[in-house]
């Protein structure tokens, strides 16, 4: 979206008490290999830091974030100099997000490296290690395989302590990403997962957080939901037509209709009550366009 149809989505969350607006990092808008595939050539793709710089000044209470910055766009130590002084500008209301990144496409168009999966988790591994080490140790050392820091002293120090909330984005298959968060965050992020689907990822996460001498209640499970909320079905349905004529959004995330918070309010509260009693403790909304900010209201409970 433009910075001024982001600033009123996030803005309105705010007003409607939502607890985070999180911002997508990508080249293409919404993840679309073409931007000029029928119907998106008018979306622009912004730096979602810059972005969120504004956000920060222009916002009170909402925190604000990346859902995900993906390791291959940058070095770590960057990532955390940038989420570091948006903590500063937000006044401690900075969530960092790391992946993997997968958009291959993205990454040949623009010259980025795209690894092999098992080499990009290796990079999420390192980066964590890193920006985890950066605010919290002064100086800090590091020699891995991709970065080598020497007595790093690091400024300035995040206002949140221990650290802002770091996110780490994964798959509910994943093995290995689970135990990174585990290790080295305070949340793990599953895209349009089935109820089953976050069960298995709720046992993953304990089981890494016990390994880890960590109270598994300490680290978040969360879910990345679409979202379609009307008054009656043939409010969704109007709206729903429109939405998939022009949103790549819809087109990247139909496989997992089943997990959308879809239908009138009372049945978007109950899949959200599922999404809680599977395991749940926090869903991210993907909401990218006006229709999704005029049914925001329809998501608070009375």
């Amino acid at each position: 979206m433009s910075y001024t149809d982001t600033l009123a989505m996030t803005r309105a969350g705010e007003a409607l008490g939502f607890d985070s607006a999180l911002l997508a990092e990508h080249y293409y808008p919404s993840g679309t290999p073409d931007r000029y595939a029928a119907g998106f050539g008018e979306r622009d793709s912004a730096d979602a830091w810059i972005y969120l710089a504004g956000l920060a000044r222009e916002t009170e209470r909402i925190r604000l974030g990346t859902l995900v910055s993906p390791v291959t766009f940058r070095h770590p130590v960057v990532l955390a100099k940038m989420a570091a002084t948006l903590d500063h500008l937000s006044n401690g209301r900075a969530e960092l997000g790391i992946g993997a990144g997968w958009l291959e496409p993205e990454h040949q168009a623009y010259g980025f490296d795209f690894p092999a999966p098992g080499r990009r988790v290796d990079l999420v591994e390192e980066q964590l290690q890193v920006i985890g080490g950066l605010w919290s140790q002064d100086p800090f050392s590091h020699d891995g395989r991709a970065y080598h820091l020497q007595k790093a002293h690091f400024t300035p120090k995040p206002v949140q302590q221990p650290r802002p909330t770091i996110i780490v984005g994964g798959r509910s298959t994943s093995e290995r990403l689970p135990k990174l968060a585990a290790k080295y965050a305070d949340e793990y992020v599953i895209g349009s997962p089935s109820l089953e689907d976050c069960r298995q990822a709720r046992q993953k996460l304990d089981r890494a957080c016990e390994k880890n001498g960590r109270d598994p209640a300490a680290v978040r499970l969360s879910a990345f939901v679409a979202i379609f909320v009307g008054w009656t079905q043939a409010d969704i349905d109007r709206a729903l037509a429109e939405y998939e004529a022009t949103n790549p959004q819809y087109v990247r995330m139909q496989d997992g209709r089943a997990s959308w918070i879809e239908g009138t309010p009372d049945q978007a509260q109950a899949k959200l009550a599922a999404l809680a009693g599977a395991g749940i403790d926090r869903a991210l909304l993907s909401v990218n366009c006006d229709l999704h900010r005029e049914m925001l209201p329809l998501l608070i409970r009375n």
